[in-house]
């Protein structure tokens, strides 16, 4: 057991990076090796296989996970952990699993590498192996995302976040993308090319927004984004005061406005102004609620959509070890 929990397992998604990922890690690898970093990698093929390979590897004792790809990868691996745990500790209350026994680091490959920016790490393969072997890791909060039931008040579908999180324009916006990469359509225009085209045709519903059991917002909603990181899209910075340890998930929340001001202020939502931009509305809580007044618009967790609105955001108690280049007073202050 003990070699195991001294293993990283690295699990190589083949899909990103436009397909070139297993050449590019065939590059990285060498440097694992190099560091004396004891190390085992995997690629399976669809995501229902790497599921099953990551809870597996779980129930073997494996706790220190590599995502050689992009944000999707590591949503993949976080959600599968935390699933894990909680099937596990519900089966076997005695001997509770701990997230903070759990570690994640990334290798980038692809355009969607936004997780790394919020946690000041560059791209380079060999700086991140240098910092893995170096033990360069800090706790980060995870937010718990459930979709419920607005009839039995149930949930009906859960996932976790490491960064961002939207919902409505933002993740139609998400949608649109997804959609066109099944059809192998790549490049870093695509996030633009989809929210020049929303735009245009998105309209604002009502929509009542709840923060720690308080009511914020009961009005018409154009977006909302949510985060636990501070970069989506690209380079975005939605919500530029989130702190990635401190407990709380942070907001934002367009209203309805004229198309136009939104654009006017690119610069700002790009700049880590935003909450300079007076129409807009921020909060800062450990649980929110998005409750719509009739059919609800589509959420996206980390750029995976999973249903639609009514949501429920929690930031969990136990916090997971992640690939760090500040500790969390450094973080606070930046």
């Amino acid at each position: 057991m003990k070699e195991i929990l001294d293993t990283w397992l690295a699990i190589v998604n083949p899909a990103a990076g436009s397909g070139k990922t297993l050449a590019k890690w065939r590059t990285a690898e060498p440097l694992l090796f190099q560091h004396g970093i004891n190390y085992e990698f995997e690629t399976p093929e669809t995501k229902t296989g790497s599921i099953k390979l990551i809870t597996k590897a779980c129930s073997e004792g494996y706790r220190k996970f590599i995502a050689v790809g992009g944000d999707g990868t590591v949503h993949n691996i976080l959600s599968t952990i935390v699933e894990y745990i909680d099937k596990t500790n519900a089966g076997n209350p005695e001997e509770k699993i701990s997230l903070s026994q759990f570690y994640l680091a990334v290798l980038p490959i692809g355009s969607g590498n936004d997780w790394l920016k919020s946690h000041n790490i560059p791209a380079q393969h060999p700086t991140i192996i240098d910092m893995i072997s170096k033990g360069s890791f800090a706790p980060q909060d995870i937010v718990r995302a459930e979709i419920i039931d607005p009839n039995t008040g149930k949930t009906t579908k859960r996932a976790y976040m490491a960064n961002v999180g939207g919902y409505s324009f933002d993740a139609n916006v998400c949608d649109i993308v997804n959609f066109q990469k099944t059809k192998g359509i790549t490049g870093k225009m695509l996030y633009v090319n989809a929210l020049k085209k929303l735009a245009l045709i998105q309209k604002p519903l009502p929509t009542k927004v709840v923060c720690d059991g308080s009511e914020v917002y009961d009005d018409m909603v154009w977006s909302i984004s949510f985060g636990n990181g501070r970069y989506s899209g690209g380079g975005l910075r939605q919500t530029p005061s989130a702190v990635l340890d401190d407990g709380l998930l942070d907001m934002m929340l367009v209203p309805r406005i004229p198309i136009w001001k939104v654009f006017l202020n690119i610069g700002k939502l790009l700049n880590g102004r935003a909450e300079s931009i007076r129409f807009l509305h921020f909060h800062k809580a450990k649980q929110i609620e998005v409750i719509p007044h009739g059919q609800g618009q589509l959420v996206e967790i980390d750029g995976d959509v999973i249903g639609r609105a009514p949501l429920r955001l929690t930031v969990l108690d136990e916090q997971i070890n992640v690939l760090d280049a500040q500790d969390a007073k450094d973080r606070a202050r930046s």
